[in-house]
């Protein structure tokens, strides 16, 4: 089947700025979702069902995607260098209404405000890390996902360093691939992010290198650079 998606002479996806180089869309697209995250942001999000993911998947992408905030109508795949180019299994296109009712279902049924920060970080690294291998949409599951995230972490009391997420943005991306390997899932990467990312505090950003040249990114944000550290999928150890 071919992908409607897509541009029919080139293998770009279609979209309202008529763009047909895959990195120009692929920077304005950066650009202008992380503009909307911001102002999504300001404004605020409490609806954690499948509605809502479609509401922030729409937010972000509405500007660039005629299909944003609507569910994929084919299945994907995505070749992984982590999986020696194989594919994280997503859900099937007819069945993604049915896996994201289930995961909210399951994130509704949790006592969250009986668990401490361990506990609260672990279970939100399994539940949200199954939101993301459904990938509902075409494109931008991921931001859409830790958009989510965001939102909800900071409705159960705790503050999140997102811009920790955003410069990391490659190690979280690796951290979903490896939480989504179902028997094989290792969950320590994606754990070990979120326990630096979830703060009890309010967090104090740093000033941006172009005004404090001199100061370097603290070792928290330089731990997850994609040039410094990727998961290493631990079961391959033993192939």
């Amino acid at each position: 089947m071919a992908d409607p998606y897509l541009y029919d002479d080139v293998p770009v996806l279609r979209n309202t700025l008529s763009i047909k180089d895959e990195k120009t869309l692929d920077l304005i697209e950066a650009e202008q979702s992380r503009a909307n995250m911001m102002l999504l942001y300001e404004q605020g999000f409490h609806d954690f069902s499948p509605a809502g993911l479609q509401t922030i998947h729409r937010f972000l992408f509405g500007d660039i995607y005629d299909w944003a905030g609507k569910f994929r109508i084919i299945n994907i795949e995505k070749r992984e260098k982590l999986l020696a180019g194989r594919s994280v299994w997503y859900s099937n296109d007819e069945a993604i209404a049915d896996d994201l009712e289930k995961v909210f279902l399951d994130i509704q049924k949790q006592k969250w405000n009986t668990l401490s920060k361990e506990s609260f970080v672990a279970a939100i690294s399994r539940l949200f890390a199954r939101l993301w291998q459904v990938h509902p949409f075409r494109e931008g599951n991921t931001r859409t996902v830790v958009m989510m995230l965001t939102f909800f972490v900071e409705d159960q009391g705790y503050f999140m360093d997102q811009e920790l997420l955003a410069q990391c943005a490659g190690y979280v991306r690796d951290s979903f691939v490896m939480a989504s390997l179902d028997q094989f899932s290792e969950y320590e990467h994606l754990e070990k992010i979120l326990m630096d990312a979830v703060c009890e505090e309010p967090v104090e950003y740093e000033l941006p290198p172009e005004i404090e040249p001199e100061h370097p990114l603290s070792m928290k944000y330089q731990e997850y650079q994609k040039d410094r550290y990727t998961p290493e999928p631990h079961y391959r150890r033993e192939d």
